[in-house]
């Protein structure tokens, strides 16, 4: 092997993974060597015995000892959730409201290198008020740029690499209870869209889980049919199939499909072979990290106002450029009234465009304006100044 020494412990764990783990050999009544199973099981052997507990990182969504997918578009966020997961961890605190197992969390990050992680980490340390000393139960591998393929296509078969090899080493030394792997474009170099290779790679993660005692949790980036659809799903079902748990990480949506809030996002769980699926959990991204929506987001009415506020904000102008003024008076010129009777209302009426003028108001993006002689004065609407420029639909639509 290329490359500097190692010491006895790589060694031997580059022994331990060069041996097959379901099958042995074994000497026949002809003495000739012959295959066998490793680990066959007489349940019989179990009378009297306890069932073993369930074991979880996150009750109910992230099962230890195996390995789970975190799903999300390269922009929403999924390096920082796990991030706060490996912080919460090491805190034996609460996570996204919820109570995960304490522990030690390695990180291995191909997206986010040491000062992104820095920042990233002092704001969570702010959030929980402690000293970054009182971290010591994360690691944090910094493989921006790296070479950092875990498991590589070779003559057919996803074989691990010295890297994987490095991971081996590094957990059997340290002994995380948690490995999050960020992320799984730049740690498989196969085929995602082949079933066979992905479970083959997922099986390489299986085998340090077991050797271990350690979960794995994988970020992917889903596909544009899995975003599209909201199922989350990157390449062949192959990796929903192999993992035991799948969560999916997106910004927040309304049932038109639209994202009145930028700054919210659903974390759903969309397969759990230990637990109920299709839990979901709403976060709002506030002061540099996620924080859990407290009570009901009322996403469709958020898209509802974000509607008729752009459809406010159109006919302002179309009556405004033909000289037709609209106030904020009850009466002749009431914009509210006058809106709801536009053929090109989009169906909102009175009070609907009365609440959005309401906000426009407060948010400056439509003014009061006075003209006329000092002597007979009245009002008017018109738009805030960055505004002014603002295409209507009609506009839009040439």
């Amino acid at each position: 092997m290329n490359g500097p020494p190692f010491d006895q412990s790589y060694l031997e764990s580059l022994d331990r993974l060069g041996e097959p783990i379901e099958i042995q050999e074994r000497r026949n009544g002809h003495g000739e060597a012959v295959p066998t199973f490793r680990r066959i099981i007489n349940p019989a052997d179990w009378e009297g015995l306890p069932i073993p507990p369930r074991e979880w990182i996150v009750p109910g969504i992230i099962p230890h000892k195996t390995v789970s997918l975190l799903g999300g578009d390269g922009s929403v966020g999924k390096s920082l959730l796990s991030q706060q997961l490996a912080a919460a961890r090491a805190l034996a605190r609460e996570w996204i409201g919820l109570l995960p197992e304490p522990g030690r969390t390695l990180i291995l990050s191909a997206e986010d290198d040491e000062a992104e992680m820095h920042r990233r980490i002092e704001d969570i340390r702010k959030f929980y008020d402690v000293q970054m000393a009182d971290l010591s139960d994360m690691r944090l591998i910094d493989l921006v740029g790296e070479d950092c393929i875990l498991g590589t296509l070779m003559k057919g078969q996803i074989e691990p690499t010295l890297m994987y090899r490095a991971l081996d080493a590094y957990m059997a030394d340290w002994k995380p209870s948690l490995t999050i792997l960020d992320v799984l474009a730049d740690m498989f170099s196969g085929d995602e869209n082949s079933r066979p290779q992905s479970r083959q790679f997922i099986g390489l993660l299986k085998k340090l889980a077991r050797i271990h005692d350690c979960a794995f949790l994988l970020l992917a980036h889903p596909s544009l049919t899995g975003m599209s659809t909201g199922t989350g799903m990157s390449g062949s079902t192959g990796w929903n199939n192999a993992v035991r748990s799948r969560l999916y990480f997106q910004t927040a949506k309304a049932s038109d499909g639209t994202e009145p809030n930028q700054n919210l996002r659903t974390l759903e769980c969309k397969k759990s072979n230990y637990g109920p699926a299709g839990g979901q959990i709403t976060l709002e991204w506030k002061n540099g990290l996620f924080m859990p929506v407290q009570g009901p987001t009322g996403l469709n009415k958020m898209a509802a106002d974000a509607k008729a506020d752009e459809v406010f904000l159109d006919l302002l102008k179309r009556l405004s450029s033909q000289g037709r003024n609209v106030s904020t008076a009850k009466g002749p010129t009431y914009a509210p009234a006058i809106f709801a009777d536009e053929p090109d209302n989009h169906g909102f009426k009175k009070g609907a465009f009365d609440a959005s003028m309401r906000r426009l108001l407060k948010a400056g993006t439509i003014r009061i304006e006075t003209f006329g002689p000092p002597s007979h004065q009245r009002s008017k609407l018109a738009l805030g100044h960055e505004d002014c420029g603002r295409p209507s639909d009609s506009e839009r639509n040439q």
